[in-house]
């Protein structure tokens, strides 16, 4: 059960970091410049919160 809730937790954290820096160059009006890099720290940032919350809820 677990293995499940992490991997729906991963699929819906990259759509959530990809719709963000779509949302991001839309405002800008232009492409980012380093757009791997800023998906990359968005994920990033966004997966190891998500991670802790659903570690504390498994109790682990």
């Amino acid at each position: 059960m677990e293995i499940l809730v992490f991997t729906l937790n991963a699929i819906v954290v990259y759509l959530f970091s990809d719709w963000l820096v779509r949302l991001i160059e839309q405002r800008r009006g232009a492409a980012l410049k380093q757009r791997q890099l800023v998906f990359f720290a968005i994920f990033l940032v966004v997966a190891l919160a998500t991670f802790r919350v659903l570690r504390s809820l498994f109790g682990g």
